[in-house]
């Protein structure tokens, strides 16, 4: 991800940061910038005018197989349970990101929210409304990427209802970023408070993104979960533990009204 702040100092490979991120999500090369506003505290639940309102980050490290819960993510109320030992980087109001340990610059579990389509200068993209079906059009209107046909899926023990695709550059793509390292990149996401921190990918990084549409706070938000793969064969390999990692994921959001 591309950021002048710097808020940790674990490096990631360079495929998978440089340039568009090669499947670089706010990862600890710099996250999006803070309000003042005050965190608001777990035992509130989730206010509505999260995460915006939200502040805090922080490096977890390795965490240990059983439940976890998220510090700042969801304001500390999404809970997952690894079954081995897994690794995190950033816990933040817009993204909670983990790896199987040892694997940080390979494949990865993004946890987000409330995510915002951007073209290539940045800029976010007008008209996308602020819902799983708004961001899946924009995506397949997006050039350079070749995104598949949404499906239906679910998330979590509560089985939020979630629109699915899979996301890769196309072979067709130019290149958006001035310092890719490999043929393309493209960047096309971005979050609340974000300043000038993006997402995108890197060839031959592909991503699973899991969209669901969801209500907390008396407001409606936009849950998002990606898994990313360094290429294709490397995200079938670790589909099995990211979705029963995702099948596990608990927090108190209810499916927003159709």
């Amino acid at each position: 991800m591309k950021s002048a702040v710097k808020l940790f100092a674990v490096p990631l490979s360079a495929v998978l940061v440089a340039g568009c991120g090669g499947a670089s999500g706010s990862g600890n090369s710099g996250g999006p910038s803070r309000t003042p506003a005050a965190t608001a505290t777990a035992s509130a639940g989730i206010p509505g005018c999260a995460p915006e309102c939200l502040s805090g980050g922080s490096d977890p490290g390795s965490l240990p197989a059983g439940p976890h819960r998220t510090s700042h993510f969801f304001n500390g109320q999404l809970t997952v349970t690894f079954t081995g030992r897994w690794e995190s980087h950033e816990d933040q109001p817009v993204e909670f990101s983990v790896a199987p340990d040892g694997n940080w610059d390979l494949h990865r579990v993004l946890f987000w929210s409330d995510l915002i389509p951007v073209g290539k200068d940045h800029i976010r993209a007008a008209g996308v409304s602020s819902t799983a079906s708004g961001l899946v059009a924009w995506l397949s209107t997006r050039p350079n990427l070749q995104v598949s046909k949404p499906r239906s899926g679910r998330i979590g023990s509560d089985a939020l209802p979630a629109q699915v695709v899979d996301i890769a550059i196309s072979s067709k793509a130019v290149n958006e970023v001035s310092d890719c390292p490999v043929r393309a990149c493209v960047d096309f996401l971005t979050w609340p408070n974000s300043g000038d921190n993006v997402y995108g990918l890197a060839e031959p990084a592909v991503l699973r993104l899991l969209l669901s549409d969801v209500r907390y706070g008396g407001k409606s938000h936009l849950f998002a979960i990606g898994i990313e793969g360094r290429d294709q064969a490397d995200l079938k390999v670790f589909l099995p533990d990211a979705e029963h990692l995702i099948a596990s994921a608990a927090a108190p959001v209810t499916p927003a009204p159709s």
